[in-house]
């Protein structure tokens, strides 16, 4: 289990889960570890003694007791490859083990470095089960030639409660009242699109849409997107509200008109779409990974091509002028969002947990 105050997918929806395991009387024992962000100010040699100190305490548990299944929370990343090859040496093989990837890097089953090319088989080979987010990853790693019965296409738990729509919203961040509100929250990183929808809002600003624009989230791309904002001049369209608590978050979805995240990162199943998705929200986003195993356009939301900020434009402008198409979203989404409940998302794990369990040990290939 991540840390619950770090960022990112895992933190969020991986408590719930474990919360509905035990509701549904397994026996789960969790080991909490911190892991992205919060380790972006320590030196490697910090992070060397965190990832250490984490396995040992993991193999000590492993040793207390009898257990069938480990289940480790990852990333296929280069960085991940690392942490997951040291804490399995350190574990052995005490238990059967889960490897649940919250998104994965194509690149690295075609890389040529041979320390990455090692660390890929290390961690692959020895996994009895890997749990991938989309269909689009399950096959990139069958391409790459390992075996398909290693691969189980998995969900996230999306558990989140949303007030309604308030006039205080508006008030608190000095919105107009009955201008659309787009929502853009992520973490600001180049591959999630933030500069692309700014540019798409001045071609909107440009064109007479009214509109005011709310980014939710910081990281690195944080000062590019509010210089793109100056050289266009949106300050007046434009919100920056920095990085907030989860907790804060649920008003944004109530609040706004549309969900806008044209992202190419290689995350399995963004969050915050799916929280969009929760909270009866239209949604435009790029067709790639769990997005596209689970939304249909133009029931559940719009595609966009990456990089494309005069498409987006576009479908934003159609959204906004067609408002049976919001509507018809926004109770799509809601049925949909059924899918992702606790007890079903549980049940679906606890098919591979007992198949893991109880199968022969894997074959080792590559």
């Amino acid at each position: 289990m991540p840390d619950p105050d770090s960022l990112g997918g895992p933190a969020a929806c991986e408590p719930p889960f474990v919360a509905e395991l035990r509701r549904q009387g397994e026996d789960v024992e969790e080991e909490i570890y911190v892991y992205g962000e919060k380790l972006s100010h320590i030196t490697f040699a910090a992070r060397v003694d965190r990832v250490v100190r984490t396995a040992l305490r993991l193999r000590r548990k492993l040793k207390s007791g009898s257990f069938d299944l480990l289940h480790l929370n990852s990333s296929f990343d280069s960085r991940a490859l690392l942490r997951d090859v040291a804490t399995l040496a350190i574990v052995g093989r005490r238990a059967r083990v889960f490897i649940k990837f919250h998104g994965s890097d194509a690149d690295l089953l075609t890389t040529n470095k041979p320390l990455l090319k090692l660390l890929v088989r290390s961690v692959l080979s020895r996994a009895d089960g890997i749990g991938v987010l989309s269909t689009e990853e399950k096959w990139n790693f069958i391409g790459a030639g390992w075996e398909e019965e290693k691969f189980f296409l998995v969900k996230n738990v999306v558990a989140r409660d949303f007030p309604e729509r308030t006039s205080e919203f508006n008030s608190l961040y000095a919105l107009p009242a009955g201008l659309p509100a787009l929502l853009f929250i992520a973490r600001f990183i180049p591959a999630k699109g933030l500069v692309d929808v700014i540019t798409a809002c001045g071609l909107m600003r440009d064109a007479g849409t009214k509109f005011v624009l709310l980014c939710v989230g910081d990281g690195p791309v944080r000062a590019e997107a509010e210089a793109e904002v100056a050289r266009l001049n949106l300050g007046d369209q434009v919100r920056f509200t920095g990085l907030l608590p989860e907790n804060q978050t649920a008003e944004f979805y109530a609040n706004s008109s549309i969900m806008v995240l044209p992202t190419y990162h290689f995350e399995g199943f963004p969050m915050t779409v799916f929280y969009a998705v929760a909270a009866g929200m239209p949604i435009i986003t790029t067709r790639i990974r769990g997005a596209a195993d689970n939304l249909k356009e133009p029931e559940n939301c719009l595609w966009v091509e990456p990089r494309n900020p005069s498409m987006l434009a576009e479908k934003i402008e159609l959204l906004l002028n067609n408002q049976k198409m919001r509507e018809t979203m926004s109770q799509s989404n809601r049925q949909l969002a059924r899918q992702f409940s606790a007890e079903l998302v549980t049940q679906e794990y606890l098919i591979v947990y007992r198949k893991l369990a109880s199968d022969k040990p894997a074959r080792r290939e590559m």
